[in-house]
């Protein structure tokens, strides 16, 4: 009879225990946590470059990009690349069409990204002179107060992107993600037109 018992109670036992861990009919179902989020990661502070009066502008150098039919060239280490072809001569070409109603300018300026999942936050500024600049993907991710956030799902992506800035200058963008942090420098110009 004891034994009978001390089955029956770990039989119980074990049932009590089991249905423990089953939500009550009414709780909400518990959601997966997604893979990557920007959630529980914090980007470092901004600290881009400053060109004092009448320095050159320090800009990033392109290098070539192995893949021709995404771009020839890109900007900084990466893994998070704004494409150089879209800054001619190896600069931002304004012109007039380019300008918005509040008077800022914005361009096209594809991005790639190359080995990296998970959220990335990308700022931009102008650091000759008092101004301003701001980057938007076209497909993914918002802006918020500190920039453009966005969570890249695909270790290879190709972003289409623009680029908005004040005016001509020298400006810089922070690219951060959970892995990396880079800084890459551009200038804005005056468009001028093609001697050809």
């Amino acid at each position: 009879m004891v034994r009978w018992t001390w089955g029956c109670v770990g039989v119980l036992l074990a049932l009590s225990l089991a249905a423990c861990d089953d939500p009550p009919p009414d709780a909400a179902p518990v959601s997966p946590a997604p893979a990557a989020t920007s959630a529980g990661w914090t980007a470092p502070p901004l600290q881009l470059p400053i060109v004092g009066p009448g320095d050159p502008c320090p800009v990033t150098e392109p290098r070539p990009w192995s893949d021709s039919d995404l771009a020839h060239r890109v900007l900084g280490p990466g893994p998070l690349y704004p494409v150089a072809d879209y800054l001619a001569g190896g600069a931002l070409q304004l012109r007039d069409e380019d300008r918005e109603p509040d008077g800022t300018y914005t361009k096209k300026v594809r991005w790639i990204g190359s080995g990296y999942t998970g959220p990335v936050l990308v700022r931009a500024a102008r650091i000759d002179a008092p101004g301003s600049a701001g980057v938007r993907f076209s497909y993914t991710g918002e802006s918020r107060g500190d920039g453009y956030h966005a969570v890249l799902s695909q270790p290879d992506s190709d972003l289409p992107a623009t680029t908005t800035v004040s005016g001509p200058g020298c400006y810089a963008y922070q690219v951060d993600g959970a892995t990396f942090s880079v800084t890459v420098v551009f200038r804005a110009v005056p468009a001028t037109s093609d001697p050809s």
